[in-house]
Order: structure tokens, then sequence, then C-alpha cells
């Protein structure tokens, strides 16, 4: 089982499967709201399963909350495809890229299952239309992560002058890479903690997911600072960095 490998640039596929299952759910948010007709994705769960606890969140913060995601998972998309240079030769383990795919999808869903019967049933209220401090802050929040993640994924890139320098590497500087080894990572936590501000931390799937993304990259962080440490001497990184680097959370970790 241990020699279950996958090439490691397959990480596109999350992204590919978790946007087209976002323009699924949207496809089907607007056809339950404007037709009052579920389409293939509430055809199958309602055979399946049953609407309780689909009450739980309003409908304004489930589009919202599928909108930006669909935003994020289509910047990576193209980050993946035009931006990175994956390495030709890195591999994954096969379980790590099913719960990839299975993470992201389950992200997708997550942002409006628990409010697809307000969806479908509440009429148009002063509500859908109110926007409050908080909804502000949250997507305030997941465009400055989304702006600094897209800058550190191409700083990484230009490390590599083409995909096929797989071993030319160097010691990424600029933006979040001054003060952290992964800013990246820390980012993507950023954007799946506004998003839980946006959901009050009331979306359960949604607090799984940040639980996962942060215990997750904080063990991927680790291994990323062995590599440096494996690869440029202490000197080096001293000079480049005097004052240290956290791994992934900054003044914390």
């Amino acid at each position: 089982l241990s020699k279950w490998t996958v090439p490691k640039h397959y990480f596109s596929h999350f992204y590919v499967v978790g946007l087209s299952t976002a323009i699924l759910s949207m496809a089907e948010l607007l056809s339950l709201r404007h037709f009052s007709t579920p389409l293939f994705m509430m055809q199958l769960l309602d055979r399946y399963d049953t609407r309780i606890g689909t009450h739980h969140l309003p409908r304004q913060q489930c589009i919202l909350g599928l909108s930006l995601l669909t935003l994020h998972l289509a910047r990576r998309v193209y980050e993946s495809f035009w931006v990175e240079k994956p390495s030709k030769t890195a591999t994954m383990h096969a379980s790590h890229y099913l719960i990839g795919v299975g993470f992201y999808g389950a992200m997708v869903l997550g942002t409006w299952l628990e409010g697809v019967s307000n969806v479908e049933e509440s009429p148009l209220s002063q509500q859908d239309t109110y926007v409050n401090l908080t909804s502000l802050f949250a997507v305030a929040l997941f465009f400055y992560a989304s702006y600094h993640q897209y800058r550190c994924h191409v700083i990484l890139s230009l490390l590599r002058q083409s995909k096929d320098q797989a071993s030319s590497y160097s010691i990424p500087r600029g933006d979040w890479f001054e003060t952290l080894v992964t800013p990246h990572y820390f980012a993507d936590i950023l954007i799946y903690l506004s998003l839980n501000i946006l959901y009050r931390f009331q979306n359960y799937i949604l607090i799984c997911g940040l639980i996962w993304t942060i215990v997750n990259l904080s063990v991927v962080s680790g291994e990323t600072q062995l590599w440096y440490q494996t690869h440029f001497s202490a000197e080096k990184l001293h000079q480049a960095f005097p004052h240290g680097r956290k791994r992934i959370i900054p003044g914390l970790y």
C-alpha cells in the first residue's frame, strides 16, 4: 500500500473537482430559488437522506459563502495550470490524493447544505439585502488572504525558471515569506477562517474544515521547515532571516 502513489502535480485535480462541484451547486441553488425545481444533486440527496438540519443557516450566508469559495477554487485552478511549476518527479500517496478530492467537494457542499431549505422556501426579506459588519469583515479578510496567497504562489513559481528545472530551488523571499516559512498555508487558514466568520461559526461542516486545515497544514509546514534545514545551511538561513521565521502562524508557531 505504501507504494500507491500519484504525481504530486495531481493537486490540480482537487481544485478542478471543487470548482466543478461549486458550479453545479450554484446551478442547483438558482434552480431551487427561481424555479423551485431540484436538479441532480438535490434529487440524489433527497433520495438517500432527509432534510433534517437544512434550515440551520440563512439563505444569504449560503449564497455568499458558496460564491466566495467558488472564486477561491477558480483562482487555484488558474494558479495550478498557469502559475505554478510543480516538480515532475514529486509524488504523494494515493490516500492523500483521495482525501484532497473529497475535502474540496465536501467544503463546497458545506457552504449550502445546512441552509438549502431556506434557499428554496424562504420569501425575499429585508435580511437578504442587509449587509452587516461581520459579513463585510469576513469578505475583506477573504480577499486580503487570497491576494497574499496569490503573491506567495507567484514568488514560489519564479524560483524555477521553467517546469523542467525540477531541482532548481532557492529560498523564497518577499511578501509574507519574510516572516513565515509557509505563508501560503497561513493564507489558506485565513481563507477558511473568513468563511467561518461569515457563518458566525455556526456551519458545522466548515468548522471541521477549518480544524482540518490548521492541523494538516501545520504538520506539512513542519516538514517544509525541515526540508529547508536539510537543503540550506543554518548560516545561510540566518543571513537571510536574522530574526528567524515562524513556520505557519505569525508570532505563534
